[in-house]
């Protein structure tokens, strides 16, 4: 490994950052100026929308790392500038930042609040330091995201699916209580839903990195290992649950989990409903999605 991420125990758990990050020497480093919302013709993107903005900053950061042999999984450090003294509206850039592969690692990051930035209408602005690996390294990393297979879970499979399962929820939505204990969710991926059949696994080298499970037309669950988002299995996995479904699917999420929304709506999934979580045994918010070809 060229990094070490490290998130400390002790400290509180930082929502979608590492507390430390160590590369090794002789590492390459990359040091990337601030990256702004500006289109190729040099035009703001969302005027007056946090968001929007936060997401082509994101784009443009990729766009640049990816010019010279890395990407948005190699940062190791990253400031994020919102033009904003309200913490809602720096949680709004934050929640973006959350749901790209930014998140895969996760990074070191620190999220500030300013007066303003260089461009009229500017809101937002990331600078990043990120590993630049090298040719052997990316091409070991590229083949191994084409060596993850999707396949059918077995019964043998339960206790990799409900690991996974776990370790995602805990990461991905660290302000939900889990409805039952680690041994509870355990037993019933193992005895219940992996015996029922419609789980599917990612497997890359003998491991587990990811899980999902269709109920008729619902996609019940999809989670991935935290050390493998951002890499297109989410995207692979969707696919599949199209091509299984045809006629259309329909899912619930936690309103929290703002990434899950976008990843879902640029699969062309759209809310239909809300709802106060009185329905769901974690008694938390949620919201319906649907996908109709």
């Amino acid at each position: 490994m060229t990094t070490d991420r490290t998130v400390v125990p002790t400290l509180f758990p930082p929502p979608g950052y590492a507390h430390a990050a160590v590369v090794e020497a002789g590492t390459r480093l990359a040091f990337m100026a601030g990256s702004v919302p500006l289109d190729p013709e040099g035009k703001l993107v969302g005027e007056g929308d946090v968001a929007r903005q936060t997401e082509q900053v994101i784009a443009n950061l990729d766009e640049a790392l990816r010019a010279i042999g890395s990407d948005l999984s190699q940062v190791v450090a990253s400031t994020v500038y919102v033009v904003s003294a309200e913490p809602a509206v720096l949680s709004e850039a934050w929640e973006v930042v959350r749901g790209t592969d930014l998140h895969a690692g996760p990074h070191t990051s620190t999220l500030l609040g300013t007066a303003c930035l260089g461009y009229p209408g500017q809101l937002v602005e990331i600078t990043a330091t990120a590993v630049v690996p090298d040719r052997t390294r990316a091409q070991e990393a590229a083949a191994a995201v084409d060596a993850v297979a999707l396949r059918v879970a077995t019964e043998a499979d339960g206790a990799a699916v409900a690991d996974v399962y776990l370790r995602s929820f805990d990461t991905a939505l660290p302000s939900v209580r889990r409805a039952h204990s680690a041994a509870a969710v355990r037993e019933f991926f193992q005895h219940v839903v992996v015996p029922r059949g419609s789980t599917w696994v990612a497997e890359a080298g003998g491991e587990t990195v990811g899980m999902m499970v269709l109920d008729g037309d619902e996609l019940s669950q999809l989670y991935l290992a935290p050390e493998w988002r951002g890499r297109g299995i989410g995207d692979r996995f969707v696919t599949l649950a199209k091509e299984l479904r045809p006629a259309g699917l329909w899912l619930r999420t936690f309103q929290v989990n703002t990434p899950a929304h976008r990843f879902y709506e640029r699969h062309g999934f759209a809310a239909t409903e809300r709802s106060d979580g009185s329905g769901n045994e974690e008694r938390e918010p949620d919201v319906r999605y649907g996908w109709r070809p």
